[in-house]
């Protein structure tokens, strides 16, 4: 199922730069990534594919995470880490959700070739490109997960995703996302971001979450993992 990636040129470099300048970000985030998993499903969603799927997957159960447990999977990609938790949890507990269609599509492929189609995940294209998650209105989830998602958003769509997270937490809920952390916030490239840990803080205090920074994740790009719950 892995396709071949085309070398890197100065045209394809101009042609992504004019997409991020003449689009709303997420839309030509969704574009640009749209095209990375036509090129390499594996890639497109950072690489390391079976390292730091399974780093995910062990943190997550080694933090509490059960078979009956429901999880969102924010920002899940072509399911680098969501095939293993799909095989773990009971049928219909994993959800996950991204902006590009490309890749829920090699999502859904992903799950027919390794045979887990009877664990009846739910993988939805995140269509209105927000994070208000409007589609699970009603719905409360045990886990909820954003891996390498905050690294490629602007501030205001963290905001957004702070704003309205709640809504879809009950009072045990957990919510683990990484960032790629600095001294202040940094733009390097077209979609990478820096953000220093105080802005979280500052966003989890005004919402009313109680908020960990975990020195406890081994992500091979040094990553950092955060922990949120209702406070």
């Amino acid at each position: 199922m892995r396709r071949s990636q085309p070398g890197t040129s100065a045209d394809n470099d101009s042609r992504i730069r004019q997409l991020y300048d003449s689009r709303p970000y997420l839309e030509a985030y969704a574009e640009h990534t749209d095209q990375r998993v036509a090129a390499d499903p594996h890639e497109a969603v950072g690489g390391s594919w079976e390292e730091i799927g399974r780093l995910q997957f062990d943190y997550l159960v080694a933090n509490g995470l059960q078979r009956d447990h429901a999880l969102l999977d924010i920002g899940c990609g072509t399911l680098r880490g969501g095939r293993h938790f799909i095989r773990f949890l009971a049928p219909r507990r994993y959800t996950g959700i991204d902006l590009s269609e490309k890749a829920i599509q090699w999502g859904l492929e992903l799950v027919r070739a390794e045979g887990l189609g009877e664990r009846q995940p739910r993988l939805i294209l995140n269509t209105s490109k927000d994070l208000r998650f409007a589609p699970f209105a009603g719905e409360r989830f045990d886990f909820l997960l954003a891996q390498s998602v905050f690294t490629h958003l602007m501030p205001e769509h963290i905001e957004e995703c702070f704003a309205h997270i709640g809504v879809v937490m009950h009072g045990r809920s957990v919510f683990f996302f990484t960032f790629r952390e600095g001294v202040e916030f940094k733009r390097a490239g077209f979609k990478d971001f820096d953000y220093p840990f105080a802005f979280f803080e500052n966003l989890a205090a005004r919402r009313g979450f109680a908020i960990i920074r975990r020195d406890d994740y081994r992500h091979p790009r040094k990553q950092v993992m955060v922990e949120i719950k209702k406070g």
